[in-house]
């Protein structure tokens, strides 16, 4: 394996898997940003924390699911289509969409059984990536204790609205 060959798998396509997500992420954002106005108006949970925090947790989660996404694409490569595989995709589309279900839909109750049923098959993707890309799993679990805490804050706003 040459060194050029060797730097690209190993620096720069995981760099745009990471360049992929930003991007994704930032334009789910700039599409549900104009029904902010609606979600500043809910009662919410007193746990919930301050809106600046919210871009800057998602910007280091989405390059944890940026890389464990490389680490599952590297072990699809070389065997084949596997569970792991479609359960981190499953999971990324789920993850992707609550925003407009949530935000954009404004449904309230249906983004909270969305994100539990999100947190279930991202559980799901963490249990079978252990064994088959471990570094894959662990990358995912920050974004599993996230999910379960986006739980609660949907279900206090549920709740309460």
């Amino acid at each position: 394996m040459t060194f050029i060959s060797k730097f690209k798998r190993r620096y720069f396509t995981p760099l745009l898997w990471i360049a992929a997500f930003q991007t994704i992420s930032y334009g789910i954002g700039q599409i549900t940003r104009a029904n902010m106005g609606w979600y500043d108006t809910l009662a919410k949970s007193v746990l919930t924390p301050p809106d600046i925090v919210f871009p800057i947790v998602w910007s280091v989660l989405y390059v944890l699911l940026a890389l464990a996404g490389h680490r599952v694409w590297q072990h699809f490569k070389s065997h084949g289509l596997t569970a792991v595989f479609i359960i981190f995709w499953l999971q990324m589309m789920m993850n992707w969409g609550w925003s407009f279900v949530f935000f954009a839909g404004h449904e309230i109750a249906y983004g909270f059984y969305w994100i539990v049923a999100l947190d279930i098959v991202l559980a799901g993707f963490i249990l079978l990536a252990w064994s088959a890309c471990r570094r894959a799993a662990i990358y995912a679990v920050p974004t599993f204790v996230w999910g379960c805490f986006a739980a609660y804050l949907n279900y206090v706003i549920m709740i309460l609205n």
